[in-house]
């Protein structure tokens, strides 16, 4: 019997590390930094962010209109707060987003600095980031006879979308041409961590690290499809 609950206990700690690290969440909260767009967004289906906006007009631009790309640095919106450190967090995940876009998105275009005819102008805000908390993450994901903790999270996750004890994030982005200023397509999207045990599990802003890399991932994967190009890779998880 005791042979039985360890070989249990491993499969379920391999499928939980096998899982995707982070997943959609249900809702996302706007910020205020898409303004005026809010009111022509609509939510997403399956396998796109959960508010969308696409300008009509951009089944008419001609494929490989725009080859460059202007990326302003990525802001941070949320609610205001005096503690320092909770500001540097944010900025610091806010720049660690544009440098993985910036390397991203620079295979496919060309990156500007300026507005200028065929430059897309991409726009991005960090709206939420919140750390896991590791220690309780870890003694809830363990199925266990009586931990008040595996309960207590799973049914938060079926009422909500959202495990306790995870990290959470959230982002909206624009894209607009340079030279006009007329937006093309937005999006706000919210992404939370998995149950899992795996080494990256203990940081924890991982979730929220690698909600910021399968964002860019998509980016890249969207804009790869509506240039029709070939070879178009979909984010991983």
């Amino acid at each position: 019997m005791h042979r039985f609950s360890s070989i249990l206990f491993i499969l379920v700690v391999t499928l939980l590390a096998a899982c995707s690290p982070t997943k959609q969440a249900r809702s996302v909260d706007t910020s205020g930094f898409l303004g005026p767009i809010y009111p022509l967004m609509h939510k997403g289906e399956d396998g796109e962010a959960l508010l969308l906006y696409k300008n009509p007009k951009v089944a008419t631009i001609p494929r490989g209109t725009y080859k460059k790309m202007l990326l302003d640095h990525v802001q941070v919106w949320g609610p205001p707060t005096t503690d320092p450190d909770r500001q540097a967090r944010a900025q610091k995940i806010a720049d660690l987003l544009y440098t993985l876009a910036y390397d991203s998105m620079s295979q496919d275009y060309e990156m500007a600095s300026e507005p200028g005819p065929g430059v897309l102008h991409a726009q991005v805000a960090i709206t939420r980031a919140d750390p896991a908390y590791v220690v309780l993450r870890a003694v809830s994901t363990i199925p266990a006879p009586m931990n008040a903790f595996a309960v207590a999270s799973m049914l938060k996750n079926i009422g909500t979308g959202k495990p306790l004890f995870v990290g959470d994030a959230s982002l909206e982005l624009k894209l607009s041409d340079s030279q006009t200023g007329e937006v093309l397509a937005a999006s706000a999207d919210r992404r939370v961590g998995n149950k899992r045990l795996d080494a990256d599990s203990f940081d924890s802003w991982d979730d929220v690290h690698k909600a910021l890399a399968y964002w860019v991932e998509k980016a890249r994967y969207r804009l790869c499809q509506e240039r029709h190009a070939q070879n178009c890779v979909p984010p991983k998880g």
